[in-house]
């Protein structure tokens, strides 16, 4: 019922305010539920930083996979068998071996590669590992002359003189005109002793390179085993002539057994 606008209560008239208060249980649900949105809040914000951590981490993981990528091709672009002859001209016979190892890995029918790792091998004293690498150098390429000449080198090292020579017959077929290998042919021959067949080879060694010091070297040798002294001083002096650079252990091992005879004008 609603009153007449013209009547209106007394001022002191009295006045009953009904409350209606929220239920014991329902406010408990209620606030249960606040804390329930704030925990899933807090969780989802965590999520969230967690999938934001794992986006930058495989963004990071990414980064590093091309980076090693690009490495990777310019380390293919590197030429292997220069980089593992620089390392070994400067003494650094370990760091050849794993370039040679990782370059072979990758291009496992490279022969050069298998002969460099062989050479590098050697230098570090493991002529059995050395000697399969150019069994795989000359299996990969027979016409690999450099393969069959460290071959014959290190048989030689072991003192397995004619296994040696019979791979410097096959550099020179493969090569005729490679003085080296006749002049470690000549170096193995005198070590069985058959001297005048040493002389004949280094011979032929310096007739298709008369500036090769190591044939002037054992020829040196061979004449002083020969005590052939003078024969083997004026191969030094021809080698002086030639500007020829001789170790001088060579000449001092001639000068002990007989002093240098003074060159007539």
């Amino acid at each position: 019922m609603t009153l007449p606008e013209s009547m209106t209560l007394p001022e002191n008239f009295p006045v009953t305010r009904i409350e209606n208060p929220m239920p014991g249980k329902i406010k408990a649900l209620w606030y249960f539920c606040i804390v329930v949105i704030v925990f899933g809040f807090i969780v989802l914000a965590a999520k969230g930083k967690m999938e934001e951590a794992r986006e930058s981490a495989e963004v990071a993981s990414h980064a590093a996979v091309e980076e090693k990528k690009k490495i990777d091709e310019k380390t293919i672009q590197i030429d292997p068998v220069k980089l593992v002859r620089e390392l070994n001209a400067m003494g650094k016979y370990e760091e050849a071996v794993e370039v040679a190892r990782k370059a072979g890995e990758r291009n496992p029918d490279h022969a050069q590669i298998q002969t460099w790792w062989g050479i590098s091998l050697v230098k570090l004293d493991k002529r059995a590992e050395a000697i399969e690498h150019f069994v795989q150098a000359a299996k990969k390429d027979p016409a690999d002359e450099k393969a069959h000449l460290y071959w014959g080198l290190t048989l030689a090292m072991d003192q397995k003189f004619e296994e040696a020579i019979s791979h410097y017959r096959t550099v020179l077929e493969i090569n005729p005109e490679h003085s080296n290998a006749y002049a470690y042919w000549g170096a193995s021959l005198s070590a069985l002793e058959r001297l005048p067949e040493a002389i004949l080879k280094l011979e032929e060694s310096l007739a298709l390179n008369r500036f090769n010091n190591q044939a002037y070297e054992i020829m040196v040798d061979v004449l002083l085993k020969q005590m052939n002294y003078e024969q083997a001083w004026e191969m030094v002096h021809k080698a002086r002539a030639d500007k020829v650079s001789l170790q001088q252990s060579v000449i001092d091992r001639l000068s002990e057994v007989y002093p240098e005879p003074s060159q007539k004008l």
